[in-house]
């Protein structure tokens, strides 16, 4: 009788503990619920209030992605980026085939000083598809695309800025972002003169034109831009790669104007060399890349070793091109092109295994690569995706 009635009384603690667990656990989601109502209400008009609603939520579930990620856009709005990065990596870290957070966390850790993450995680939310909602496209791509021309990766930036064209409207920090490409000019928009705004915004009408198949009205702009800033740097280099598409030897010609007057256009100087090589002038490109070596940014050297290495290669001279086309690829092993010009090289030279094997290299580098299109630059091979 005694065993009976201890089981009895714990059957009735049991039922007692769990009618007040189950109390608990309706209450807690009531709040949880109450609480996440609130702070999605408070999202756009108050986000301070948000902020503290969503820290109140996560911390009854904190498994809520969502909450994490609101969270996180609440405080990149307030230009609290270090707890929106926190906050966005955590939401990530949940759900990570969230395409617009990935984009959203690569805003925020692009106003921590960390480029390089920031253009990792902006084109995995590229990947997975950016779209719906097409301010917050055009701001992700812009940024994106200002990050990239202050490493002077113009044709990455133009890349960046070119899907933009299918919308209707272009808001100015488009054409701004658009005309530095134009100019092949690495210039911050905040620290620029009045006068040099006023070029940037011309390149910029003129390029989005282009882009978007205004033909009338691009071939306007670049007339205007020439008339009234002949001497401004990157205006001859702007109006040359307009020239590309239909006159390739007008094209060449301002190309050079611009190194006239720009000597240390390095953009302008691998396009010369590249023109000069398509024209069987090896020895003009070498001289061109040359110069080019002088002013080209460190992280673009290999370019003019892999084009030296083509000049090198049309002018007979087998063992320099090898060489020039050796160090390209040290510097750039993921570069198709350069294995494929090194392949030649070996073939010529009589090195049928290294050949072999610089053709596989080639095989493998161009079906991991994602080629940039860009009309005016790609057809002569000298850019390719960093």
């Amino acid at each position: 009788m005694r065993s009976r009635s201890f089981v009895g009384r714990a059957v009735r603690a049991l039922l007692l503990f769990a009618t007040a667990w189950l109390h608990a656990q309706t209450s807690t989601k009531e709040q949880f619920e109450d609480l996440s109502g609130r702070a999605q209400a408070a999202l756009d008009s108050h986000p301070e209030d948000a902020i503290q609603l969503y820290k109140q939520a996560l911390a009854i579930r904190p498994d809520w992605p969502e909450g994490w990620l609101y969270m996180g856009g609440a405080l990149y709005q307030k230009g609290s980026y270090a707890e929106a990065t926190d906050a966005l990596r955590k939401g990530i870290g949940l759900a990570p085939f969230f395409a617009n957070g990935w984009a959203l966390l690569g805003l925020s850790e692009s106003q921590l000083d960390d480029p390089e993450q920031a253009l990792a995680d902006i084109r995995k939310g590229e990947e997975l598809g950016l779209g719906g909602n097409v301010p917050f496209e055009t701001a992700v791509r812009v940024r994106a695309a200002l990050l990239l021309i202050r490493s002077s990766a113009f044709d990455e930036a133009l890349a960046q800025l070119q899907p933009l064209t299918k919308y209707h409207d272009n808001p100015p920090p488009v054409e701004e972002a658009m005309g530095l490409c134009a100019l092949a000019s690495p210039d911050d928009m905040e620290r620029i003169t009045p006068q040099r705004r006023a070029v940037v915004d011309l390149a910029g009408k003129a390029a989005w034109a282009l882009a978007s198949q205004h033909r009338d009205v691009a071939a306007a702009s670049y007339r205007q831009l020439l008339e009234q800033y002949p001497n401004e740097p990157g205006v001859h280099y702007a109006d040359g790669l307009y020239l590309m598409e239909t006159d390739v030897t007008a094209a060449l010609a301002e190309f050079q104007k611009e190194v006239q007057n720009n000597p240390k256009h390095w953009p302008a100087l691998l396009v010369i060399a590249s023109i000069q090589i398509r024209q069987g002038a090896p020895e003009q490109a070498i001289e061109s890349l040359h110069a080019a070596m002088k002013a080209v940014p460190t992280k673009y050297r290999w370019l003019c070793h892999m084009n030296l290495g083509r000049a090198n290669l049309d002018a007979d001279k087998v063992t320099a091109a090898i060489s020039e086309l050796e160090d390209a690829i040290r510097q750039k092993p993921s570069s198709s092109t350069a294995h494929f010009f090194l392949a030649e090289a070996y073939r010529q030279a009589g090195r049928k295994a290294d050949a072999e094997r610089e053709k596989a290299e080639f095989e493998k580098t161009k079906v991991e690569q994602d080629p940039l299109g860009v009309p005016a630059l790609h057809p002569f091979g000298i850019w390719e995706k960093n």
